[in-house]
Formats: C-alpha cells, structure tokens, sequence
C-alpha cells in the first residue's frame, strides 16, 4: 500500500511559540602568562562540554492522520484542507486497490501556523476527480477538530481520525561519542517525550542532525511551557552530560 505524506504545519490548536538559544561563551584575553594558560585551560573545558551547535528549532506542527478504505479510480484519491474558503494544502494519495474494489489508505497531514487565519475550525475534505471532465465527485468533509465517527459513503468507508499528535522539529550539530545524543522534552519535572537519535559523524568531528519528536497532544499540558533538552550520557558512569535546553513555548 502506498502512503503519502504531506507536509504542512498549524496552531489551530497549538498555543506554543517556538525559541531556540544557542549557548556560546566568550573568552577575554589575559595579560600575564599565569592568567592566559588558565583561560585556555577554561576554554578547552567549555569547548569538551558544548556539544551542540548551530542548532535550530522549526515551528511545531499539529499532526492528523486520517485511515479507512476507499474505492476510486486506479485507488487515488484527492484531498484539501481548508479553513472556510482558505485552501491550507491539497494533495492526493493512493489506495492499495483501484475501484470497485475496497482498498486501504493511511493520510497523514501536518497542518502549517502561517497558513492559519483566525481562528476558523479546519475541515478536511475527502473526494476523487471525475476522469472525463474534472469535476470534483463524491465529496466527504471532515472536521478535524472533532471526535465524531465520520460517516461512510459510496467511494470512503470506516474512516477514523487518529488523535492529533505535536511535532517539533530540531536540527543542527553534535560533537558526541559514536555521534549518539539523546533528547527529552519535559513540561516541569515530567518527561512527555524521549528518544535518542543519531549524527552523520561521531565526535570529535561535527555531524549534522535532524530530529522530528511527535508527542501526543492529549499528553501535553497547554498551561505548561514545554524544554527540549538535548545531552548524551557518559560511557562509564551512565550519567547524563553536556546538556542543552532549548524552550518550546
């Protein structure tokens, strides 16, 4: 079965704003001999700890998945999601058998902030295109901010919408053993995510990496502001070292 995944970003929902901060230290040059082979030393120090860099934090993204069966010509199906009459995205997908026959599909979309306006409910509308004049046929609309079970029609059966997922994305360097780090994303004391991932070097060379974290939205708290921390853990002791954190408001 072949599944699309198409990319947009939202906050209909989401009442976070993102910042990242990048941690650097400045060094001062000393006068007397004594005072520089210190702030060397101090300096090399700081350098063995700061194992991040360059690190950038994209907007949060609010993430639906809509799976059923449909039965449509040659198995594509077309959808829009739209906020009134704004097209946010469009797009179609594929599934894994042609009309008449009943095949499955998975949909997953990440709804964009900058493509919001107001505060409009989203709808997502379902249909096929009409092969001879290219009319728009056999429309289902979805709300996307509703837990209803979405009712069957000729062409979509057994629909459900998952329940919506945040995403947050996080690149940049890492100078770590074997290029291993690890990340959690904490609201207060409590861990609602964690992972590890891995960079396209181990250090001491700089490897570059990306990282989506999706985090169920029923599991966040809006009232909490949300800290991504990225570190990875000492080979001998276990223990965590050279954190970063990173708000997520």
């Amino acid at each position: 079965m072949n599944k699309k995944t198409i990319t947009v970003f939202a906050t209909s929902i989401l009442t976070c704003s993102v910042f990242a901060g990048v941690l650097g230290t400045t060094w001062a040059n000393q006068a007397t001999p004594l005072v520089t082979t210190k702030q060397e030393t101090n300096a090399n120090e700081a350098a063995k700890q700061n194992m991040f860099r360059n690190i950038k934090l994209a907007e949060p993204a609010l993430l639906y998945t809509l799976k059923g069966e449909a039965s449509v010509f040659e198995g594509t199906y077309q959808y829009a999601v739209k906020q009134g009459k704004h097209v946010l995205a469009k797009g179609y997908g594929t599934a894994s058998k042609g009309g008449p026959e009943w095949g499955t599909f998975a949909q997953t979309i990440k709804i964009a902030r900058s493509e919001l306006i107001g505060n409009e409910p989203l709808m997502l509308e379902m249909f096929e295109i009409n092969q001879e004049n290219g009319a728009i046929i056999n429309k289902l609309s979805i709300p996307l901010d509703s837990s209803d079970t979405v009712k069957n029609t000729k062409v979509f059966r057994n629909l459900k919408l998952v329940a919506p997922s945040v995403v947050y994305t996080v690149s940049g360097e890492a100078s770590v053993f074997e290029g291993t780090y690890q990340y959690a994303v904490k609201q207060g004391e409590q861990v609602v995510a964690k992972g590890f991932g891995t960079a396209s070097k181990g250090g001491p060379e700089w490897g570059e990496f990306s990282e989506e974290i999706v985090i169920p939205l029923s599991k966040l708290s809006k009232n909490k502001p949300s800290t991504l921390e990225l570190f990875e853990i000492d080979q001998e002791s276990g223990e965590m070292k050279n954190k970063m954190m990173l708000p997520l408001k």
